[in-house]
């Protein structure tokens, strides 16, 4: 069971990575903007750029009964990941959690791209959030700088 949820959740990283850095055409342009209360804790302009790419390919269906729905640059230093599980999850969360987040750790450790290395660079602080198929958050696993930066 551990060695499917790492392989799942290692191919939706690498999936979503490298989805997003498929270049941009001319027809494809911005139609969502945020509004940032603080400009101070505003997104980098790099950041919301790959969100946007990113999004453009949502919702992902991903290997494992999972669906990326959203990247979102939540401020200066912190970038989310919206998944959905579209079958019911069969472990608990604090199961689910304590599988996670180390093989997510080791995927960002051992990943290289451009954007992973943005993450890297800039000390990113990657969350990412599991909802069940009725909206409500199921887990968030929070990923700090020190965790993944080797």
């Amino acid at each position: 069971m551990k060695k499917i949820i790492l392989f799942i959740l290692c191919s939706t990283l690498i999936t979503g990575v490298s989805t997003s850095c498929r270049p941009k055409t001319n027809s494809e342009t911005s139609s969502d903007t945020e509004k940032v209360i603080n400009k101070a804790d505003a997104p980098d302009a790099k950041f919301v750029k790959l969100a946007e790419e990113t999004n453009k390919t949502t919702p992902m269906p991903m290997p494992g009964g999972i669906r990326l729905d959203k990247a979102e640059a939540m401020s200066k230093r912190e970038y989310k990941y919206s998944y959905t599980f579209t079958q019911a999850p069969t472990v608990s969360v604090e199961e689910f959690t304590r599988n996670v987040k180390p093989m997510l750790t080791y995927a960002l450790q051992n990943t290289t791209g451009k954007d992973i290395d943005m993450f890297k660079d800039n000390k990113m602080i990657v969350y990412y959030a599991y909802y069940t198929m009725d909206g409500k958050l199921f887990a968030e696993v929070k990923l700090m700088p020190e965790d993944y930066i080797k």
